[in-house]
C-alpha cells in the first residue's frame, strides 16, 4: 500500500499559536511562513514544519517593517551575561539610546527582547542569543518608536 500525504503549506485561515507557545516551542515569531516553506524542503518533520506554520507571520508587501512598538524589555539573566558579550556591550554601551527599553534581570532567563505595545503589553517576544550588537541596534532603531520625550 501506498499513502500520498499532502500537507498545504500555506493557508489562509491557519491554526496561530500564542506568542508564549511558540517561544516554548522556539520560535520567536519572527520567522515569515515562507521560511517554514523553506524549512520543509530540508527538513523531513512535519510536525516540526506544521509548529513552524502555526508561529510565522504571513508574507505580504513586506509586513514585518511596517510593525513598530512603543518600547521594550530586554530581559537577560545576570550570571549568563559573561556568556553574551555583545548583550553586555549593548547595556553598557548603547542602551541609553533607547529610553523606551528596560534591561531586566530574571533568573536563568536568556537573552531575549519582549517588545511592548502603547499600553505597555507584551505583544511579542525574541530571542537574541547570537545577535550582534549591531543587529540589536538595528532592529531596535527599526522596531521601536522613539520617545516623545526625545529632542
Amino acid at each position: 500500500m501506498c499513502f500520498l500525504v499532502v500537507v498545504p503549506l500555506a493557508s489562509s485561515s491557519r491554526e496561530v499559536l500564542s506568542s508564549k507557545e511558540c517561544e516554548n516551542l522556539g520560535f520567536s515569531g519572527l520567522a515569515l511562513c515562507s521560511d517554514c516553506n523553506t524549512l520543509a524542503e530540508y527538513v523531513k518533520d512535519q510536525e516540526l514544519v506544521s509548529d513552524c506554520l502555526k508561529c510565522c507571520t504571513e508574507d505580504s508587501d513586506d509586513s514585518m517593517s511596517k510593525i513598530t512598538y512603543s518600547g521594550a524589555i530586554l530581559e537577560v539573566c545576570m550570571r549568563k551575561l559573561v556568556f553574551y558579550p555583545e548583550v553586555v556591550g549593548f547595556i553598557e554601551e548603547e542602551k541609553d539610546k533607547f529610553p523606551s527599553v528596560k534591561v531586566q534581570y530574571l533568573f536563568n532567563s536568556p537573552p531575549k527582547l519582549i517588545m511592548l505595545d502603547d499600553d505597555g503589553q507584551h505583544k511579542e517576544t525574541i530571542r537574541i542569543d547570537n545577535w550582534k550588537r549591531e543587529h540589536i541596534l538595528q532592529f531596535l532603531r527599526e522596531k521601536v518608536k522613539p520617545a516623545s520625550s526625545a529632542i
